[in-house]
């Protein structure tokens, strides 16, 4: 059980640190993190997706790190409609990751759906790393508001070097 803890606490503090480096990033590095945020997105979409098509009972665990009013829902309602909801919220994480990609009103909106997204799970508690999904909201945040809306591709289309010193 000792390792487990070592292993939880471990990836506690990578977890958050990365999530510093993203808001980090949301003001020096536009771009690479726009591109980063859609890498994390597709990723949990698809372990997402995965996860609750073969053990759906595994989100229930939450319950255990998340604030009351969300560990009833959790034990409660959600147990009957794991498998919708949490499919429903994968396809959401599609579309924030792609809407990385995108400039415009479509870029806005995947950033406001990231940021409702990461300031809605933050009360998970340990089991969504919390403070680290505030940071990610903040990052997101920023994108949104950055006047610059340079997108991978159009970083691509130049051959510019995505250097983090530059």
């Amino acid at each position: 059980m000792k390792t487990l803890d070592y292993f939880v606490a471990l990836a506690y503090v990578v977890v958050n640190a990365f999530s510093l480096l993203q808001v980090v990033g949301s003001f020096r590095w536009p771009t690479i993190t726009r591109f980063v945020f859609f890498l994390i997105f597709l990723i949990a979409a698809i372990v997402n997706t995965r996860t609750v098509l073969n053990t759906p009972w595994v989100y229930e665990s939450y319950a255990d790190y998340a604030i009351p009013i969300y560990s009833r829902f959790i034990l409660g309602p959600f147990g009957t409609i794991i498998t919708p909801m949490v499919l429903c919220i994968a396809v959401g994480q599609v579309c924030i990751a792609l809407s990385m990609f995108m400039k415009g009103p479509w870029f806005q909106v995947g950033c406001l759906g990231g940021m409702a997204f990461c300031l809605a799970i933050a009360p998970l508690g340990l089991g969504a790393a919390f403070p680290s999904t505030v940071l990610m909201a903040y990052a997101f945040y920023r994108l949104y508001k950055h006047e610059d809306r340079q997108t991978v591709a159009d970083v691509l289309d130049r051959n510019q070097v995505l250097l983090p010193l530059d």
